[in-house]
């Protein structure tokens, strides 16, 4: 819960771990902004649906110019690789949410790879950690949509069209922000 009060020792006690390790998990979450400090309290720091937005607005744009740099300059190996993932899952139940990830996390961080920009990439794997609440389980309704849009995406890089796949990159980021409106707010898709 956003404010949540967040105690180390307390933790500590209920993992059965020392505190070392959890003080460093901690400052991991917090580095990546899940928790905030105020004074020496650390607390939860929630992700507002308007951050969503924002966050999914910068994604498009960044992730658009990442899909056009890819066109036609992925290799054929990793093509076939993602492709061969992608086709193998057919069914949300069949599929773990942490291989989904593993598969999601292929597709777009090999397109911001491809391109070499390496801020970019950063700025891609920075911002998809902050929507990864949402995943097949809490937006069940975007697991074939998404799968089909991630093959459309593909398609357009292999082919060397670069517009074709920046626009593909688009339609999933949007897809993606309207489904996550939806199941915060309960709100059909606008």
């Amino acid at each position: 819960m956003n404010g949540e009060v967040i105690s180390e020792r307390r933790l500590a006690e209920l993992l059965g771990l020392s505190r070392t390790p959890i003080r460093e998990a901690l400052g991991r979450l917090e580095s990546k902004h899940f928790l905030r400090r105020s004074g020496r309290t650390l607390l939860v720091n929630g992700v507002e649906l308007a951050e969503i937005l924002e966050i999914m607005a910068v994604r498009k744009l960044l992730e658009a110019d990442a899909a056009r740099q890819a066109a036609g300059r992925m290799s054929p190996g990793k093509i076939a690789d993602i492709r061969a993932r992608l086709l193998q899952m057919t069914s949300p139940a069949t599929v773990t949410a942490d291989y989904h990830w593993e598969v999601d996390d292929l597709l777009h961080l090999s397109i911001a790879d491809t391109g070499g920009n390496r801020l970019l990439q950063r700025l891609i794997d920075e911002l998809r950690v902050r929507t990864r609440l949402f995943s097949k389980e809490t937006v069940p309704g975007r697991f074939a949509p998404g799968r089909e849009e991630h093959l459309a995406i593909l398609a357009a890089i292999e082919a060397g069209d670069d517009e074709a796949a920046a626009a593909a990159m688009v339609r999933h980021i949007e897809g993606t922000r309207q489904a996550i409106v939806q199941s915060v707010t309960g709100l059909p898709p606008s």
